[in-house]
């Protein structure tokens, strides 16, 4: 009876489809439990990766008729090696993949979803790559139940359910990231020049070309992403090819770790918008400049303390500049990494832990000094004698 049952397609179907879910929900709540975004907003996006998987069926589907085109039988047969061909086949597995799905995250403004920080574009490729997991799963399923190995689909799925659906959003959070970096790059390409990080092969082109310099260093931090991307997930499909079960989840977990460091930083929560400003600020252009590169100067020397305390002063004068924003953050981002090596140094020596030195900014010290100055006078001044009035008989 089971059996008869199970060989309706439409019960197959069901079965894959409800299986394909299971991961969504758990990893929808784990991602989202705690954050304030719209369930709607989700919805929207999750179809977006749903229907993600379409194209690529597509041309799959063209390939049967014209199989001089199938990529993957061109990149086998060209290929000495039989290894070498499903290396080559799996890297273009992963270029169309990832492309697919960062093609959904760049026409998100069609659902009207707007990116308006880093973390935005991070949050919601994740979706869009648990769309794109939950399409492809529906059609693994259902080919395991069609042909009977139902003794497979357990293992299935729970492998596809945490790591294969954890390297695509792995991945995809990766292109997303330096995505988002290119696409606000204005403010990020004032910060390196106040900095004094140069973009060479960006004043090139822009002398060359004559394309704007924002534009090509979106471009190229886009296809940096890409690349990364790329890489790491054919090396992931390859790893699964060849049965190499402890490289693919060595690379997820790298590549995890590596989402997660991004997804930290301070910079991925600032707000990048092209709205005007919503308070004026309240010091002059060209004040402001020189605080700024001075600000330049000390995050180079890695005074992070005084470049805080710096910036907070000026947000409070102008609090819509995004420059002194980012400098704020990165300066945040850099005191923690340099308190971290700090600690591992002083965990291997018998150097002590000086709160003033480690801690403190300069106008901090300055301050302490002032107080200490400012006590010390006081206790050297003589006590005023009291005036004891006369006694009458």
């Amino acid at each position: 009876m089971f059996q008869e049952i199970i060989q309706v397609p439409w019960v197959q179907l069901l079965i894959a489809i409800g299986l394909a879910t299971l991961p969504v929900f758990i990893w929808m709540n784990f991602l989202f439990q705690k954050k304030d975004v719209s369930k709607k907003t989700l919805i929207k996006v999750f179809l977006f990766g749903v229907f993600s998987v379409l194209p690529l069926l597509g041309i799959q589907y063209i390939w049967l008729f014209h199989p001089e085109f199938d990529v993957y039988e061109i990149a086998q047969k060209s290929a000495t090696d039989i290894h070498l061909g499903f290396l080559f086949t799996f890297i273009a597995v992963g270029i169309f993949e990832e492309i697919t799905k960062f093609n959904m995250l760049r026409h998100l403004k069609w659902a009207k979803v707007e990116i308006k920080s880093i973390n935005d574009a991070m949050r919601y490729i994740l979706v869009i790559a648990l769309g794109f997991a939950f399409t492809e799963n529906i059609l693994y399923f259902l080919d395991i139940i069609r042909t009977a190995h139902l003794g497979e689909l357990f293992s299935a799925v729970v492998f596809r359910a945490i790591f294969t659906t954890a390297g695509h959003m792995t991945f995809s959070s990766i292109v997303a990231y330096y995505y988002a970096i290119g696409k606000f790059g204005n403010p990020i390409l004032e910060l390196d020049r106040w900095t004094g990080r140069q973009h060479k092969f960006l004043a090139y082109l822009q002398e060359k070309l004559g394309f704007k310099e924002s534009n090509i260093f979106h471009i190229q931090q886009t296809l940096e992403g890409l690349y990364l991307a790329m890489g790491l997930h054919a090396l992931f499909n390859f790893s699964l090819q060849m049965n190499k079960l402890g490289y693919a989840l060595g690379i997820v977990i790298l590549g995890f770790i590596l989402v997660l460091y991004l997804g930290k930083k301070r910079t991925t929560y600032l707000v990048f918008t092209d709205e005007e400003r919503a308070k004026p600020s309240t010091i002059g252009e060209a004040e402001e400049k020189v605080v700024i590169e001075l600000m330049g100067m000390w995050f180079n020397e890695g005074k992070y303390n005084e470049v805080i305390e710096i910036c907070d002063r000026l947000a409070k004068r102008d609090p819509d500049n995004k420059v002194v924003k980012l400098f704020r953050a990165k300066a945040v981002d850099q005191k923690k990494i340099k308190r971290v090596k700090r600690a591992i140094h002083l965990l291997f020596s018998e150097e002590d832990y000086d709160v003033e030195k480690e801690e403190m900014s300069l106008f901090e010290r300055l301050k302490k000094t002032q107080e200490e100055k400012s006590s010390l006078l006081l206790s050297h001044q003589p006590a005023k004698q009291q005036s004891v009035p006369p006694v009458i008989d």
